[in-house]
This record gives C-alpha cells, sequence and structure tokens, in this order.
C-alpha cells in the first residue's frame, strides 16, 4: 500500500472480493427504530454522521468461508459497513450503537478527512433469549491518519487484508480480525506491530494487559495531578515512590505484549 493514501486505497489494500459488494445506503431511521439510544446517542448520529454505508456482505455465497454455529455462538455472515463523519469525537459511541443493533458480525470503517478508524465486535447469543446477539468484546484502533502513518501503522496495513484471515469459517475469520486490531493497540503502546505468537504454546492476555495499562495509566495521571498540588515533602515522596513502582508495572506490561 503506497503512501499517502485514500480510502479507496484502503479497500483496495484490504481487497474484499468483488462478489461481495453490497453498496447499499443506510439511514439513521434503522439505528434509531432497532438500538436503544440515548438523547446522547441520537445527539451524536445526528450531529456527526454524514453517511452510512452498507459496503459488502460476507457470507458462503459470495466468499468461500463457511458459516459457524455452535451452542454460544452464530456466525452466519459478516458485514463491513462505512461511516463518514463530520466530527471524530464520538465514533467510539456510534460504533457501541451500530454493533449492538445490527446482530451479526460487523467490520465498522470510519472515516473523517485522510484518517480512518476500525471497530469489530466478536458476539455470542444471548443467553435469556436465543434469538437475541451481545457484545462479546469491542476493539478498536482509534483514529490513524492514511497519508502519513506511522511505520508500526503501516505494518498494521500491509497485514490487514482478507488473505491473511482464516478461511475456515467466520468465527476463526472474526478472531483473526480482532487479533489484528487487539495488535495494533498493542503497537500504540510498544511502537512495533507483531501478531502473538501461537495461541498453542500459551501467551499473555493481550486484551487484558490493554484494560491493565489504561487502568494503570488513568491511576498515573491521577497522582501527577495531586502531586502538582501537594505542598508536604513526606506526601510528595509517596507519590513519586508510588508513580515509579506503576511505570515499572507498566514498562513490563509492555514488554510482554
Amino acid at each position: 500500500m503506497d503512501f499517502p493514501a485514500t480510502l479507496e486505497d484502503f479497500y483496495s489494500n484490504l481487497a474484499v472480493p468483488d462478489s461481495c459488494y453490497l453498496g447499499k445506503k443506510l439511514f439513521k431511521k434503522h439505528f434509531y427504530d432497532n438500538g436503544q439510544l440515548s438523547a446522547t446517542d441520537k445527539k451524536a448520529f445526528k450531529e456527526d454522521i454524514e453517511s452510512i454505508e452498507w459496503k459488502y456482505t460476507l457470507k458462503p455465497s459470495t466468499i468461500n468461508i463457511q458459516s459457524f454455529e455452535d451452542d454460544t455462538h452464530e456466525y452466519l455472515e459478516v458485514a463491513v459497513i462505512q461511516v463518514m463523519l463530520s466530527s471524530d469525537k464520538r465514533h467510539s459511541r456510534i460504533a457501541e450503537v451500530i454493533q449492538k443493533a445490527i446482530p451479526y458480525p460487523v467490520l465498522i470503517v470510519f472515516s473523517y478527512g485522510s484518517s480512518i478508524a476500525l471497530n469489530a465486535a466478536l458476539k455470542r447469543i444471548n443467553r435469556a433469549d436465543s434469538n437475541k446477539m451481545v457484545v462479546e468484546s469491542c476493539h478498536e484502533t482509534g483514529w490513524f491518519s492514511l497519508e502519513s502513518p506511522e511505520e508500526w501503522q503501516r505494518s498494521f496495513l500491509d497485514d490487514f487484508k482478507i488473505k491473511n484471515l482464516s478461511f475456515q469459517n467466520f468465527f476463526l475469520f472474526c478472531q483473526d480480525i480482532a487479533e489484528r486490531v487487539t495488535a495494533y493497540s498493542c503497537a500504540i503502546h510498544t511502537g512495533a506491530y507483531s501478531l502473538p505468537p501461537s495461541k498453542l504454546g500459551g501467551g499473555v492476555d493481550r486484551s487484558g494487559a490493554l484494560k491493565e495499562l489504561e487502568h494503570l495509566e488513568r491511576e498515573l495521571t491521577e497522582l501527577r495531578n495531586k502531586l502538582k498540588k501537594e505542598k508536604n515533602l513526606g506526601n510528595q515522596v509517596q507519590f513519586n515512590t508510588k508513580s515509579k513502582l506503576i511505570k515499572d508495572r507498566m514498562n513490563a506490561i509492555k514488554a510482554e505484549i
């Protein structure tokens, strides 16, 4: 993928087969009717979204990947949905609404100016109502520029292609998407994009490690804010000692992921 790049270059790089193309416009009313939107959600949809397009449908009749069903999961097809935004501030909230409203796996491609953000969710059957799906885990990249990506972001884009995902079934296909988005999130902290080693050998729970990192970052910010206001020397020493322990733990996590 050559840079600077455009949104169309991203799709060319992703290389979804033409047989999967749908190009269907989705109206905001669909989500108002099929989701439980708060007033804040509706405000984000109304003010931030320029257009929503159901770009591709991947199913056994359009791509050589089998559906997957068991007692807890139902992966019959995968949708790729493009959301053009006029503001990049509330895309995570918008993604949450879309993922809850559509009862099967969705890869959302947000576009704002020359930047994109990807969101993918793994879903399972609702234990209380087997006719409904619930989000099991959500994975997102955050915004990055297609015109001037960092080197590790280029590595992610070089890897984020349909041909590199599992074609065994849609469950494994979606897990591969989530794994790559998680690897992207790890690279934000480490500066290097890499997939985890084979699961057969165990390894680190990257999603769990990322959550711990986020918690430690918040804790470190709170400590720094307290330190700025603290006049007592003894308390300053305690805050600095605790800050160092947190930073040491963060560095250890970054080395693991």
